[in-house]
């Protein structure tokens, strides 16, 4: 999308020449300078011809439109919803558009509308149902655009704070006492902030189309203020990151531009002192003391921030659960808050940059480091981590996403080259990166170890250049992973603007000395050099770095814990439940919990995620294999012994190891319930050697069956594994890896306190021989075979997990998106509309048990008999129902599900012809479905 930066002048001079067809005569305006511009309509219009309006609005250059007070009703089974005409506009005009709900869920729609014309660099979501934040750049100026259509402003501050980041700021549709209170002034239409010099609005009719079809609205245009002047012009907040980038950019010295091109490892070399000034993490990058750059400071990783070794006395942070607790939530709310969680923590230990953001797919069960992945669909994967970047960078720290692209084995990860076609890659792993950088915009992407058709992710040009910065646009800057790095100019050529940690991981600093002398020869141009330190340098001002610097204070243990807790008791999967066995009711007495050394906590995975100080201590249980990296196997101090005994004090709740299968099964036939905890470790670097479990766990599961029929398995897994006991098992439970609050989250759910409401983030196989690759050299530790040098992903393409089974026509163990319930829901009554792009749903949702619940509903497309893949997820929402309440319920696919890429024009694009949409609980299994007609075309 083109955009420019008006000039008052330019502006005035073309309303003055529409105003017989389009406008009342020009505001008056500042004669300063430039100015931010909004057209508030009275009302929402029911049609509108697109290109009449389009031609008004772009030839004014509106900033952006609103309409407060829009009702629009939800379609029925008998009738069709006609589109919203403005949402039709702005996919004309490739501009933004927000329908801002204190219900976003209901197909009835209550509220607010905004289209923005001008790029978004943040925006507001999940977190803030009836209020909403836009941070839009005009290409000099970066400006804070919030508008309210809830009741209830009681958000709006907390919003505001969080969000500004010093720049001018606008409110619409407040009241006087609520603009205030979050720091905004009133004048005539216009509620604003500091940052602007002058408002002036005029009333004006938008001609709809050829006839005499108008509506009323508001112009109103506020004057920016003078630019700040002065020795640091690039401390003015009202300019936006390229802008202030630029501009510090141009007053560095060659040898402060590369300082900021390597980082070093933040806890030093060979067991060496850390680097002056680092706190004691993963990487960290001098500031530039002169130019008032602030050092950069790196945290690791995905699911909290870590303290390796303890070396920050004091510091501890929140452990969350893993990766597929969050993606088994189906719930952005969860995912933002626990990003958000990070964010903050990370921001109270100093940190500015949180290595978190895993979008990596789970193409295999066996793969060591799923537990910091989001599960095997792209459009899940991607919308939850986008929402978990987006919480992390609303707390002012820089978010990376990772690794960028095909990291999905860790088996010889620095070497192997991951082989596949480009339109399956760019309809899997690169469709799930894809979408969490349009929803989460992370200050930086993180390239991967591995090579990818032969190249390595950091001197991938196709990956790095070609897609990331030029088709997606990307405007920060790329990091190595810790000893990704191969080369200087030639990764710095490709699209790398800094190398992590090279002095300890790599071979040498390549982005210091030979990247010198490339850019001194004229290998590298020295407008590559300076590109590379202002990505850098974006970020930091995008994301508030500068002006809002990280501060070392105590973290909220309680807010931690409660993210921590609210994501296992909606993230854990209830996969069987026999006889309704679960949950334990009043009239179980005696229960006897059985290994899982669930009497001290919860299993975590190894690598540089773990997270071993909390508030709660360390590890619960030292000592077990591995000791050393990538261990130790760590165990997070939250027992659910001691939590079940806490939620049920009328029990007799006894526990034994489970180390001798006899006395389990003794313990469990003089109990009226039997829960057995299972646990299986996974890491960093390396793979699981197979999908069972380990330390003869499954020989103790099936003594205790066989001594007790009500038997209870609890899962803490990395991911998917064999059951070869299952049919004697009444009741499942997947718990992940739980984090810190997972002993109460468990306890909430076997005991009915909290009604489960998890769905599979992957499809689980009866055993390896159902994957696209059953056997793969080098997995585990001391494999009989060496690895093997590629691994062969066209094998299944973009037929990633579900849609794998679905092409060859397998039964999984459990399918994707299956959960269970202590209730029951139904579906009536599905409905679709679609229009160009736009594909939207509508279904009526009903509680029909006796408990009050929370249920996903799925929403898949499948494709005509011959393609090449047989069905996609499009779209999910996830609601909330109190027994006998029903709901209608709206659901919007993700246009690019819909289409396919084509590699030829780099485009994506929807075949025209007729689909069947299915509303499913889960893959495969449809509760309602609809013939949809798509018109085809390409997807803006």
């Amino acid at each position: 999308m083109k955009t420019i930066s008006k000039p008052l002048a330019l502006t005035a001079a073309i309303t003055l020449s529409l105003t017989a067809s389009a406008w009342a005569s020009s505001p008056k305006v500042a004669d300063s300078g430039d100015a931010f511009t909004v057209l508030r309509l009275d009302q929402a219009p029911a049609h509108l011809d697109i290109q009449q309006v389009a031609d008004q609005l772009q030839a004014l250059n509106v900033d952006a439109l609103t309409v407060g007070n829009v009702h629009r009703p939800a379609d029925t089974a008998d009738t069709s919803h006609v589109p919203d005409p403005l949402e039709a506009l702005a996919d004309q005009l490739g501009y933004t558009y927000r329908f801002i709900s204190a219900d976003p869920a209901s197909a009835e729609r209550r509220g607010s509308i905004v289209i923005a014309r001008l790029p978004v660099e943040a925006t507001s979501g999940v977190e803030a149902p009836g209020l909403d934040y836009l941070r839009l750049n005009d290409g000099r100026h970066v400006v804070a655009l919030y508008t309210r259509s809830a009741e209830d402003s009681s958000g709006l501050k907390a919003l505001v704070d969080a969000s500004r980041v010093g720049a001018p700021a606008v409110l619409l549709g407040a009241d006087a006492a609520s603009a205030q209170a979050a720091g905004f002034q009133a004048s005539g239409d216009a509620t604003y902030s500091q940052g602007f010099q002058s408002s002036s609005s005029t009333a004006v009719k938008l001609r709809l189309d050829a006839g005499k079809t108008a509506l009323k609205g508001t112009l109103v245009t506020l004057g920016y203020a003078a630019p700040v002047g002065g020795d640091t012009p690039w401390m003015d907040t009202a300019l936006n990151a390229d802008a202030r980038a630029r501009l510090i950019v141009a007053k560095m010295t060659d040898d402060e531009k590369f300082q900021m091109l390597h980082s070093y490892f933040g806890l030093g070399k060979d067991g060496g002192p850390l680097p002056e000034g680092a706190v004691g993490s993963a990487g960290f990058v001098p500031g530039v003391a002169r130019l008032g750059i602030p050092s950069q400071q790196s945290a690791d990783a995905g699911v909290g921030v870590t303290n390796p070794g303890g070396i920050r006395k004091g510091d501890h942070a929140t452990a969350m659960p893993s990766g597929p607790s969050t993606a088994s939530s189906w719930n952005p709310e969860v995912a933002f808050a626990g990003g958000a969680t990070m964010g903050r923590e990370a921001w109270q230990q100093r940190f500015n940059i949180l290595l978190a953001g895993s979008v990596n797919l789970q193409r295999d069960p066996r793969n060591g480091r799923n537990f910091e992945y989001a599960g095997e669909d792209p459009l899940l994967a991607g919308r939850l981590v986008g929402e978990s970047i987006r919480g992390v960078q609303s707390q002012h720290v820089i978010s990376t996403m990772k690794h960028f692209a095909l990291n999905d084995m860790e088996t010889s990860r620095n070497f192997h080259s991951a082989e596949i076609g480009e339109q399956a890659m760019r309809e899997s792993d690169l469709l799930a990166f894809e979408i969490a950088l349009d929803i989460g915009k992370p200050g930086s992407v993180m390239c991967s170890y591995n090579r990818i058709n032969g190249t390595y992710g950091c001197e991938h040009d196709y990956l790095m250049n070609q897609v990331l910065k030029q088709e997606w646009k990307f405007p920060g800057f790329v990091m190595s992973d810790w000893g990704g790095v191969h080369s200087g100019s030639k990764a710095a050529l490709a699209g790398l603007d800094q190398q992590s940690a090279g002095e300890v991981f790599d071979k040498a600093v390549f982005f210091d000395e030979p990247l010198r002398l490339a850019v001194n020869g004229g290998v590298v141009p020295r407008a590559r050099l300076d590109d590379m330190v202002r990505r850098i340098l974006r970020a930091m001002f995008a994301n508030g770095n500068f002006d809002l610097p990280p501060q070392h204070q105590p973290i909220d243990d309680a807010a931690g814990f409660a993210a921590a807790q609210r994501t296992v008791e909606e993230g854990s999967v209830l996969l069987r439940n026999a006889n309704d066995v679960l949950p334990l009711g009043a009239e179980v007495k005696r229960i006897v919990v059985i290994g899982g050394h669930a009497d001290k906590g919860v299993i975590g995975g190894g690598g540089s995620s773990m997270v071993g100080w909390t508030a709660k201590g360390t590890n619960a249980v030292p000592g077990v294999l591995p000791t050393t990296w990538p261990g130790p196997v760590i165990f997070h101090p939250s027992s659910p012994l001691e939590a079940l005994r806490a939620e049920r004090p009328d029990a007799r709740i006894d526990y034994v190891d489970g180390r001798d299968v006899a006395a389990a099964a003794r313990a469990a036939a003089a109990a009226d319930v039997a829960i057995v905890f299972a646990t299986q470790w996974s890491a960093e670097s390396v793979d699981l050697p197979h999908m069972k479990l380990p330390d003869n766990q499954d020989a103790l599961i099936a003594g205790v069956a066989k001594a007790n029929p009500k038997t209870v398995v609890v899962l803490e897994t990395n991911g998917p594994v064999e059951l070869p006991w299952l049919q004697q098992v009444p009741a499942v439970l997947q718990a992940w890896y739980p984090g810190i609050r997972g002993g109460e989250g468990i306890a909430a759910l076997l005991t009915g306190k909290v009604n489960p409401s998890g769905r599979l983030p992957v499809t689980w196989p009866v055993d390896a021989s159902q994957l696209p690759r059953p056997e793969v050299n080098g997995l585990g530790f001391n494999p009989k075979h060496k690895p093997d040098d590629t691994i062969d992903y066209t094998i299944e393409g973009a037929n990633v997990g579900y849609k794998w089974f679905a092409a060859k026509g397998l039964a999984p163990q459990f399918a994707f998106g299956h959960g269970l319930s202590y209730t029951q829901f139904s579906y009536d009554n599905l409905s679709a509309v679609s229009q160009g792009q736009r594909l939207v749903a509508t279904v009526d949702i009903r509680n029909t048990g006796k408990v009050a619940g929370a249920d996903v509903a799925q929403l898949y497309l499948k494709l005509p008999d011959g393609s090449a893949t047989p069905i996609r997820l499009v779209g999910f929402q996830k609601v909330m129902l109190q027994p006998g309440e029903s709901r209608r319920i709206r659901i919007e696919a993700e246009p690019k599900t819909l289409a396919s890429f084509d590699t030829a024009d780099k485009q994506w694009k929807i075949a025209e012809g007729r689909y069947e949409l299915q509303l499913s609980r889960a893959a495969g299994e449809p509760l309602q479905s609809t013939p949809i007609v798509l018109s085809g075309g390409v997807v803006r």
